[in-house]
């Protein structure tokens, strides 16, 4: 019997227009009057996920930053995993050189030498890091040239102590080492006593592989990545057919598992 289900946001829950829609509203709050929590697990930060989740009128908890973080659906953290400050200023000395924008997700807020793009970010320059003692969950590195990130991809995977992934070929996601989807949902169903075969899971990318390679029930949306696909244990409907919703009403009606 399904007690949790845990999904992804862009790509996953979220819609085309990047919004949960109506239909998967509805199957949200039906499951959870069947008793089934329902955890968001995103790259996304507290900030930009609550206020997705929030515009929907529904009440979730948060697997967020790719695992770095744990809260409950008002915000209170019950874990979270920081990078070494000793690594984190090696990354972030090596990406000021290169002229890379990043975003900094911290424990005083989120940062960003591109506040465009990261519009909920505050600005932040060199001089002004040095003076900030920051604990850092996520780096977000972005560039809308590959062939720059591709320049940097050898020092990263070379630097021991964090987990690295992407949730498009235009970033680079960097969080703790064992800070990952996979794990941090695995402190939240201790944290509620339920076993693994418990939860349903869902996701489209590459920064998902590791919810599917931990519990036996996923599910790979019909627009997610071919690798995705081929560890899942079912593969459903894209996010613009409101796959996510269409499976939560097939569990309802006991047409799964």
């Amino acid at each position: 019997m399904i007690k949790i289900i845990a999904s992804d946001l862009d790509g996953t829950l979220l819609n085309e227009k990047s919004v949960i829609s109506e239909e998967t509203q509805e199957m949200i709050r039906k499951s959870q009057k069947a008793g089934i929590r329902w955890i968001i697990a995103t790259g996304r930060s507290m900030k930009t996920a609550g206020n997705l989740v929030k515009q929907a009128g529904i009440r979730c908890d948060y697997v967020l930053l790719n695992g770095a973080e744990f809260r409950k659906n008002d915000g209170t953290l019950i874990c979270q995993k920081s990078i070494s400050k000793v690594v984190a200023e090696k990354i972030i000395q090596m990406l000021f050189q290169k002229e890379l924008n990043f975003e900094l997700n911290t424990n005083k807020g989120d940062f960003s030498t591109d506040c465009e793009l990261c519009n909920t970010a505050k600005p932040i320059t060199k001089e002004e890091l040095k003076q900030k003692d920051l604990d850092i969950q996520k780096i977000f590195v972005f560039s809308d040239y590959e062939k720059e990130l591709e320049s940097i991809k050898p020092y990263i995977y070379e630097t021991t102590d964090i987990t690295i992934t992407s949730s498009a070929s235009w970033n680079i996601e960097i969080t703790g080492k064992y800070a990952d989807k996979g794990n941090m949902l695995k402190t939240a169903i201790d944290y509620y006593g339920i076993d693994k075969e418990e939860i349903l899971v869902f996701g489209d990318g590459e920064n998902d592989k590791v919810m599917f390679e931990r519990f036996p029930h996923s599910r790979a949306m019909g627009n997610a990545s071919e690798e995705l696909k081929r560890i899942a244990e079912k593969v459903i409907e894209t996010n613009k057919e409101c796959g996510v919703a269409k499976e939560v009403k097939r569990l309802l009606s006991r047409e799964v598992m």
